[in-house]
């Protein structure tokens, strides 16, 4: 599959998950950006970034020990979802609130609450 073929893809999946009413799409460039990361609604200090291409880079400053194990390197839309990828493999799923914040599946975060909030 082409890099072209596999963007236009990417975009047309990420039409459903902008931070709009219910009726909105959502596009990558809407999700990629800066996010503080949160714990049980407060800020860990850690911050990570979406680029374009379903990139992620969490910050080397990171001192929460959960979300520097996961080290996510990956992000897409899915299902109108985000799913992060691990550096492992593995997927995270996250929902945007109505407040923009991004919330992990309740299904998959049974200790504490994880989520995080774009850096103006």
């Amino acid at each position: 599959m082409s890099t072209i073929s596999s963007g236009l893809r990417l975009g047309l999946c990420a039409a459903a998950l902008v931070l709009l009413p219910l009726s909105g799409a959502l596009a990558a460039g809407d999700v990629a950006g800066r996010y503080s990361v949160l714990r049980d609604d407060k800020d860990t200090g850690c911050m990570l970034t979406l680029m374009g291409g379903g990139r992620a880079q969490l910050a080397p400053a990171c001192r929460d020990n959960g979300v520097v194990v996961f080290d996510p390197v990956k992000w897409t839309l899915e299902h109108g979802m985000l799913a992060l990828t691990a550096r492992k493999g593995h997927k995270a799923h996250f929902e945007k609130d109505g407040a923009g914040v991004w919330r992990r599946d309740a299904k998959e975060d049974a200790k504490r609450s994880l989520g995080f909030k774009p850096i103006p």
